[in-house]
């Protein structure tokens, strides 16, 4: 059976939908997310630390997308409140390389749409709060590209954290971002975007995500209706199409039963829940952590 070598240990791809907990542990160690490995003030990250994050990520980008999502999911079930503080304790001037881990870590989360996880972190108010000003403000600054994710990975984060966050966090109501930020930004993304146009610099997925984003931001520019309206009704669509509010197996609207593990996925009654759990549920369903 095909195996994969994760920071020194072997896993099988087929049976790494049951190791999505301890992988995912692993990635939060690896990133000092844990309480006994946290960064101090003014620390950052070593050569060797920076190095076995890295290897893990790009071992874990070479396995099927299924499994890759599990163990995304999995880590922002449980540590996503974790990695916002890291992000919030963390100064661009002197923990560089942790500022680069953080942001590529979030950029590499499935979408929310697909992360119901992730999507219940940027719904959180005071959880998500000052993270889309942290993440725009190194973009704009500058940050170190780090693989498997990208600028085109991080510009996609962009376009997560403006469709999914509250836009009354931001101080003009239209995004999370304050209007001043969000005109930087779109700068940074036009000018990018045009040197993207060179084929031969980036692949077809960082093109496309760094396109969307400045035409997203475009957009806000150029927009003219009630506050924050173009992203909330956007928001609003999506939150349709993700099934939040109807049972996962027969799709009945009377579902008042929700999984007390996920906190997640609802059903009709025990009958489906359990139906669902054989199905596959058991992979997909993690402690939340928040």
């Amino acid at each position: 059976m095909a195996t994969v070598n994760i920071n020194g240990k072997a896993y099988e791809k087929d049976a790494l939908a049951k190791e999505a907990v301890p992988l995912a542990q692993l990635l939060a160690k690896n990133a000092r997310l844990l309480p006994d490995s946290l960064l101090v003030a003014g620390a950052d990250f070593t050569p060797e630390e920076d190095k076995e994050l890295q290897t893990q990520l790009q071992a874990l980008n070479i396995l099927p997308r299924p499994a890759l999502d599990g163990i995304y999911n999995a880590f922002s079930a449980a540590h996503l409140p974790a990695l916002a503080n890291a992000l919030r304790a963390v100064d661009p001037k002197t923990q560089p390389i942790a500022l680069a881990n953080y942001v590529q870590i979030l950029s590499l989360l499935p979408e929310p749409k697909v992360n119901p996880y992730f999507r219940r972190f940027l719904s959180n108010k005071p959880l998500i709060a000052d993270i889309p000003t942290i993440v725009a403000t190194a973009f704009v600054e500058g940050i170190a590209w780090k693989r498997p994710s990208g600028p085109g990975h991080i510009c996609s984060l962009l376009n997560t954290l403006l469709i999914w966050c509250d836009t009354s966090i931001g101080d003009d109501g239209q995004s999370c971002l304050n209007a001043d930020l969000r005109k930087r930004l779109s700068a940074k993304v036009a000018e990018l975007h045009k040197v993207s146009a060179d084929k031969t610099a980036l692949d077809q997925f960082q093109r496309t995500e760094i396109g969307r984003c400045d035409g997203l931001l475009g957009t806000l520019e150029s927009y003219e209706c009630p506050k924050g309206y173009y992203l909330t009704s956007t928001r609003d669509y999506l939150l349709r199409s993700c099934g939040d509010d109807i049972c996962a197996v027969c799709m009945e609207d009377d579902a008042d039963l929700k999984c007390s593990n996920c906190k997640s996925a609802r059903y009709c009654g025990q009958a489906c829940q359990k139906r669902d759990w054989k199905a596959g549920h058991k992979y997909a369903c993690f402690k939340v952590a928040f």
